[in-house]
């Protein structure tokens, strides 16, 4: 009865679970632990690396939004405003004060 436990629960079972997620680890006969990654896992390491590089603020726009803003130049879309806020649920036709 314990062999049959073993069987489905055991270190064979755990190496097949691994083996369906896309990734192997094992000992390499030299005695020291290897794994392999799926390519996708691979890709997205390497997009994840060029992602921290990119600039959380671009910089430039802020600068050309804030000189219009400014100067009187900065003429928003209204009509995308006002969906935004009725969408957010601001402009719903609801009394404020309530």
């Amino acid at each position: 009865m314990i062999e049959k436990i073993t069987g489905q629960y055991g270190i064979d079972a755990i190496a097949r679970a691994k083996a369906k997620k896309g990734y192997e680890a094992g000992s390499s006969k030299n005695g020291t632990d290897e794994a392999s990654f799926s390519s996708f896992a691979v890709e997205l390491a390497r997009i994840s690396g060029e992602l921290k590089s990119v600039p959380e603020v671009r910089q430039d726009v802020v600068d050309d939004l804030k000189k219009k803003v400014e100067a009187g130049e900065y003429r928003p879309p209204l009509d995308k405003i006002a969906h935004n806020l009725f969408l957010a649920g601001i402009l719903n036709g609801e009394d404020a004060s309530a």
